[in-house]
């Protein structure tokens, strides 16, 4: 691994304005997953609520015949009770176990692509295998505006023999990154560089070809609007595997949205959050709309209980589906729209479902929309790699709990060490990315709350 990816500092700064294939043994999509946009409600009034009505935390699912779920334990079926009845005997009060928080790392596949597709190339070889997802040829467009601020938002439509064959978003630095493979270009043809394609934005237009950077100038001004327009949405896994960390989840989610919604510069932000499990389970995926009602959401955020799945893999791929479609997502064109994915299992890709997620996130980058997985405890090399492949793929970082010196939830055969990302508390992390984009977007500077140091920090340099 080589060891220049940036690590992320963890003393009080002031962010400045951001500028800007594998081979992988794969299940093929069933042919309702290529690529397409999922359509959104994009009502900017909603107030939240969970869509459908909340979901039904535990109870018999079907594969748990005989049996009765309650707040995430498992207890046999009862029938009558042979002999006298015992007094009752007075409960004594449960005093609360205070959690270790949670700590992180993260790494930027895009600042370093070569070696991410080398690393793509080497788990194709170990037989380890994702979706057909092709990350090769990957071509970086970005769009400034009149002043030399990026332009977030915009709209790029990809033509390749007078044909479109895709529509991109830029998103907060002004890039957008388009993958070849995932609208029909094989490898052959990438490999002979017959293909040369037209980016277009507004009255700017200019050509590439596969692995390389263009550059659009647009006449309007760029940067962003005061306040900035913030969607933030989070897709937990609330499979019984994460009863272990979910409590301690909970704590870090409300505390990053209760300091993103203290920011100096005051956003304009709402959070949602669809919570996914697996088929069998008291439901497949939930979904609570957007509100910026901060209190609302972290009382539905209080409630979610984790239980069922069963097999090692989950419904993933139901769950990003579900929170690119269901919840009311602002304008793309005026929203700074992110997705922080918990998880500690791979998808389902042993089974055809209507949006895959080589589709999914064709339908996130037509839309702006960042993916940032955040890979738990159990996570395998499967669950990294689909996790980083949507990662890179959006723009976003892969982010992954590191536990110090027990390592971190990364596969066997990952080649990330330990000097090539920085330890933090993990809502100190998720904080600093979304200042990150905040600031990209704005053209302002975001004063991020400081962190606390780890017992052993990175070599210099790190």
């Amino acid at each position: 691994m080589i060891t220049s990816r940036v690590a992320l500092t963890a003393v009080s700064v002031t962010l400045l304005i951001a500028g800007c294939g594998s081979n992988l043994p794969s299940v093929a999509d069933p042919p309702t997953s290529s690529p397409a946009t999922v359509a959104t409600t994009n009502a900017p009034g909603a107030s939240g609520g969970w869509i459908g009505g909340e979901p039904d935390w535990a109870g018999a699912s079907e594969s748990d015949a005989g049996t009765k779920m309650y707040s995430g334990a498992v207890l046999p079926s009862v029938g009558p009770v042979p002999g006298p009845i015992q007094p009752v005997q007075p409960v004594q009060p449960v005093q609360p176990v205070e959690q270790p928080g949670l700590r992180a790392g993260s790494v930027d596949d895009n600042a370093d692509f070569a070696d991410f597709l080398a690393y793509l190339a080497r788990i194709h070889d170990l037989g380890i295998a994702t979706r057909d997802f092709d990350s090769t040829g990957r071509i970086v467009v970005a769009v400034t505006g009149t002043t030399g601020l990026p332009v977030a938002g915009a709209l790029v439509t990809v033509t390749a023999g007078g044909a479109e064959i895709a529509s991109l978003r830029t998103t907060a630095d002004g890039t957008a990154r388009f993958l070849p493979a995932l609208y029909g270009a094989t490898q052959a043809t990438q490999a002979t560089g017959a293909i040369e394609y037209t980016f277009t934005t507004g009255d700017a237009s200019a050509t590439a070809v596969p692995g390389s950077t263009v550059t659009l100038h647009a006449t309007v001004v760029g940067g962003g609007p005061d306040p900035v327009a913030l969607d933030v949405m989070f897709l937990l896994d609330a499979t019984g595997s994460m009863g272990d960390e979910i409590g301690r989840l909970k704590n870090t989610i409300d505390a990053v949205a209760a300091q993103v919604d203290g920011f100096d510069s005051k956003p304009d932000v709402r959070f949602a959050m669809t919570l996914y499990r697996d088929q069998g389970d008291m439901f497949v995926t939930s979904t609570f709309d957007f509100t910026s009602d901060i209190g609302a959401f972290r009382a539905a955020l209080n409630d979610v209980v984790a239980e069922g799945g069963g097999d090692y893999p989950e419904a993933l791929e139901e769950g990003l589906a579900s929170a690119l479609s269901e919840p009311s997502w602002r304008d793309p064109a005026s929203t700074l729209q992110l997705v922080f994915l918990v998880a500690d299992a791979p998808p389902h890709i042993d089974r055809q479902v209507p949006v895959a997620y080589p589709a999914a996130v064709v339908d996130a980058v037509s839309r702006g929309i960042k993916v940032f997985p955040i890979a738990s405890s159990e996570s395998d090399d499967q669950a990294e790699a689909a996790f980083r492949e949507i990662a890179a793929a959006t723009g976003a970082r892969f982010v992954f709990l590191s536990y110090g010196a027990l390592g971190a939830a990364t596969g066997e055969s990952t080649d990330i060490a330990a000097t090539d990302y920085e330890e933090l508390p993990l809502d100190a992390l998720v904080v600093r990315l979304i200042a990150e984009e905040l600031a990209a977007l704005s053209g302002t500077n975001v004063e991020v709350p400081p962190t606390t140091l780890p017992p052993v920090t990175n070599p210099q340099g790190q």
